[in-house]
């Protein structure tokens, strides 16, 4: 059975853009609202303990705040870069969406060379037995499953994709290890664009396979498998830098919320990372024992009661309007992530009920999709 990971769906998926809007009861005016920084979720990451919460009597986003803010609005951009977004958007300095690259064929690229992999390798040594038809005759399954039906991927998108990464990077603040991160991740998708373009002219473009009867095979595996290996250590690279954003502002999100009264906010905060956690905790034994047999289900138990706490903190806040509206909370966005949060709840219930059944990978895999929703729907509120 193979491993389960997050990092196909969830890597950095939880990173959310935008500001949160509250007001001070006063002015409901949304220009004049109250913006604490955006919420930064890492959800394998537990956030660091702050020692003190700082006291906050102004409405006005403080220097600090301003600084939290700009950071994970340069983190969104990263973010979205390592989601293999097709399109991203950059602002100019004057607020308005810079003219967007569209970057429809080089973000499918990690995709079609995993597939490569998959088909190509057999126990780690590369294999023609499904590439190879027969002599001079390319599998078409192959052909199908590996190469874009729009082409190669041409020199604008690579360009522009390099644009992007530069123009993120040289926003401010300066975000070192971020941005190391980002160039290095963009860098390795453009090798194994570059490697699975010579892939095309051999196999599709110029069927050149044909002369030599797939001599050339070999050596082309060599030179994507080592740019596929060079991309996986920048996605961990990404993945851990995005680790330590979230580690370095959430519990300033959390102390800010605490110091306004935010309470319905700091509950929606923190129940998304129990979320997270759990499911977190639970692929973590399955890959350690190949099932969920050896899973402690009392402390899960006790970590699910977590998300029904949380779910009737959230459900008497929907019987107070006023107090939503100084959060800036939607009261259509807070139902919907209660319906969300309510069915992951189900959902945990129910593989701690059947877990260590012979059907654990499906029960996470069910888990997992309950969580992106929660996810989506968390992010929808932050965005505001």
């Amino acid at each position: 059975m193979s491993k389960l990971t997050t990092t196909k769906k969830l890597l950095l998926a939880s990173l959310v853009a935008g500001l949160l809007a509250g007001c001070d009861g006063k002015d409901n005016d949304s220009s004049k609202a109250v913006q604490p920084p955006p919420k930064v979720v890492e959800s394998v990451t537990e956030p660091k303990v702050v020692e003190s919460i700082p006291s906050v009597t102004s409405t006005a986003p403080t220097s600090e705040e301003e600084l939290t803010a700009q950071q994970a609005a340069k983190g969104n951009l990263w973010l979205d870069v390592f989601n293999n977004k097709s399109l991203i958007n950059i602002k100019n300095p004057n607020g308005k969406v810079s003219a967007p690259v569209l970057l429809t064929n080089i973000t499918k690229v990690p995709d079609l060379v995993e597939k490569y992999i998959e088909i190509s390798e057999n126990n780690g040594k590369f294999t023609l037995k499904k590439i190879r038809a027969k002599e001079n005759t390319l599998d078409n399954f192959f052909t199908i499953s590996v190469f874009s039906p729009l082409g190669k991927i041409s020199n604008k998108e690579i360009e522009g994709f390099r644009a992007i990464a530069q123009k993120i990077k040289s926003m401010k603040p300066d975000m070192p290890e971020l941005d190391k991160a980002g160039v290095e991740y963009v860098e390795s998708i453009i090798s194994m664009s570059n490697a699975l373009n010579q892939l095309m002219d051999y196999y599709k473009t110029s069927e050149e396979f044909k002369l030599d009867d797939f001599k050339k095979s070999p050596e082309l595996h060599k030179i994507i498998t080592e740019a596929y290996e060079k991309y996986q250590a920048a996605s961990e690279s990404a993945k851990l830098a995005h680790s330590n954003l979230y580690e370095q502002l959430h519990a300033k999100e959390l102390a800010t919320l605490k110091a306004r009264g935010f309470d319905t906010m700091v509950v929606i905060y923190e129940s998304v990372d129990d979320v997270s956690a759990i499911f977190d905790g639970l692929v973590n034994d399955y890959n350690e024992n190949q099932n969920l047999k050896k899973s402690d289900k009392a402390a899960y138990e006790a970590k699910s009661k977590l998300i029904d706490d949380a779910l009737t903190a959230l459900k008497k806040a929907q019987q107070e309007p006023a107090t939503l509206a100084k959060e800036g909370l939607s009261e259509n966005k807070l139902a919907s992530y209660i319906e969300a949060l309510n069915a992951y709840s189900i959902a945990i219930k129910v593989t701690l009920r059947d877990m260590g059944k012979n059907q654990d990978e499906d029960l996470l895999d069910d888990l997992q999709n309950k969580q992106l929703t929660v996810i989506e729907r968390y992010n929808s509120i932050v965005q505001g």
